[in-house]
């Protein structure tokens, strides 16, 4: 899986440099055999951010890409949009983090924990993310919703790839966990609770396929057949 992860990340035209981040010597290991490039960071990360940050400190770079290791099904076009696109929010201090979303359209998503929501305000600012249903709405709703209606409906499912302008990551590494992001259990809610702006490139559903992770052996049969074909 990390091989064909890497492979795709490979593709991102606007990427000068792709860096496997890892703890784990076996995967540093695999990494290795296939000739891709990678670095052994410290075991005492709390996020993929933390991870990536280390390894930003290495480098004089402008923008940083955490694409996490179990999604390898990505389309390398879509990265090389948000690079571009979320690049220039960030360089013109619209943005402080550029991530992912696209509309929901089951209600199962919705009430579901592994998918995390997100709402914004009028602008496109980003409020606050959870893997609780928000804005709320009681079970069964969603069926007296008109056909079609998932498209101006106000849920919308975070995919998480960030981009960060590198002194702005570091600046995070150095912020304590906050409650909300010990709660929720999510990284992205350290740069909202510390004052950053979020900002989410919208993706259709089709691109949105791409970035499914791969969380459980069922995840991983499912991600092999989409391969195959």
């Amino acid at each position: 899986m990390i091989w064909h992860v890497w492979s795709r990340a490979t593709q991102i035209k606007m990427a000068d440099k792709v860096i496997v981040a890892t703890e784990d010597d076996r995967i540093a290991k695999t990494v290795s055999e296939f000739c891709g490039e990678v670095l052994v960071t410290s075991a005492t990360h709390r996020t993929g951010s933390d991870r990536v940050a280390e390894v930003a400190t290495l480098y004089a770079t402008e923008l940083v890409v955490n694409l996490q290791g179990d999604l390898p099904l990505f389309r390398p076009s879509v990265l090389d949009r948000l690079i571009r696109e979320g690049g220039a929010w960030i360089k013109s201090g619209k943005a402080d983090l550029v991530t992912l979303s696209a509309n929901i359209n089951s209600e199962e998503e919705i009430f579901s924990p592994n998918t995390v929501k997100l709402v914004r305000n009028n602008q496109g600012e980003i409020l606050y993310f959870s893997r609780s249903p928000i804005p709320h709405i009681e079970r069964g709703a969603f069926a007296n919703f008109p056909a079609g209606a998932s498209v101006v409906t106000p849920f919308f499912k975070h995919y998480g790839v960030y981009l960060y302008h590198r002194d702005f990551l570091l600046k995070m590494a150095h912020c304590p966990e906050g409650p909300l992001e010990r709660m929720e259990r999510l990284e992205q809610l350290r740069v909202l609770e510390w004052g950053g702006r979020v900002w989410a490139m919208e993706i259709d559903q089709e691109e949105a396929k791409g970035f499914c992770e791969v969380n459980t052996p069922e995840d991983l049969i499912l991600a092999g057949q989409m391969l195959s074909f």
